[in-house]
């Protein structure tokens, strides 16, 4: 946030949403200021992210948002790194929800597996602003088809071609294995993020992580996310990451080892990451 203001002289406000999933109307308009008194910091942009640790924010609520906006003479802003979740979920189309806001910024790693990227979508007035904000203050490439060429392919095979809808179907199995057991989540399974309530588990971060490590699985917390290289090995994977959810219950008594699994926590496999930042 100091950077944002250090850049432009503009504050921010963070919201959280009261429903634990989603920003609504009544959210926005709790915390905008839209009157012209001069002791206030009015509301000149709303900026809205989609999707939000993995939870979809509705096409309808954003439009009762850009309704609002619109009213008062508001910019909406899209933090859509993950948007391409919400589309793949059946939430609505890219077009839909870009054509809500003037600018929307679309992340061709994390879910889509690109190396680097993101872009910038929003009327030609605006990008070719931008484009003089960002040589302001440093920012540009020159030759970037390096970027471009592998962005092109994770658009055009992980989301047009159906991986990154392959990674939701694994997610709602890596889902099901959880609660089967008995786990709970922190937040709604909707995309390819599952956030596990290790501490109604019982469990520590640590010894997530250490049962993971016995399986050959790299974990970072509590958060899972499944992307579509993850998918494409589900065959070998959720096994390895099913014993880790037992392992997790098996330390309560809650649930009873299978034949021959007593030893199951091995080290000297290749590990995999399972829980990552794409």
């Amino acid at each position: 946030m100091n950077s944002v203001s250090n850049l432009t002289g503009a504050s921010l406000k963070a919201v959280a949403p009261r429903n634990g999933t989603h920003l609504t109307l009544e959210d926005v308009m709790e915390h905008a200021c839209i009157d012209d008194d001069v002791h206030s910091c009015p509301t000149r942009v709303i900026s809205l992210e989609n999707t939000l640790n993995g939870m979809i924010m509705p096409l309808d609520e954003i439009k009762r948002i850009v309704g609002f906006a619109k009213k008062h003479d508001i910019k909406l802003h899209c933090d859509g790194a993950r948007l391409w979740e919400a589309v793949v979920a059946g939430a609505g189309s890219l077009v839909e929800y870009c054509s809500l806001f003037d600018t929307v910024s679309l992340c061709f790693s994390k879910g889509l597996g690109a190396p680097i990227g993101s872009i910038l979508v929003g009327r030609a007035e605006t990008i070719k602003h931008s484009r003089w904000i960002r040589k302001s203050i440093g920012g540009g490439l020159r030759q970037s088809g390096v970027i471009a060429a592998p962005a092109r392919v994770a658009v055009e095979e992980t989301f047009i071609g159906g991986l990154l809808q392959d990674s939701h179907n694994r997610t709602r199995e890596v889902a099901r294995l959880w609660a089967e057991l008995g786990g709970r989540f922190i937040h709604p399974v909707q995309t390819n993020m599952i956030w596990l309530d290790l501490k109604a588990a019982g469990c520590s971060v640590e010894r997530f992580v250490e049962l993971g490590r016995a399986e050959g699985l790299r974990l970072m917390g509590n958060r899972v996310v499944i992307h579509y290289q993850i998918a494409q090995r589900a065959a070998e994977i959720l096994p390895r990451l099913e014993r880790v959810f037992r392992g997790v219950f098996e330390a309560k008594g809650e649930v009873a080892a299978g034949p021959g699994e007593s030893n199951m926590y091995k080290t000297g496999r290749r590990a995999d990451w399972v829980s990552s930042r794409l």
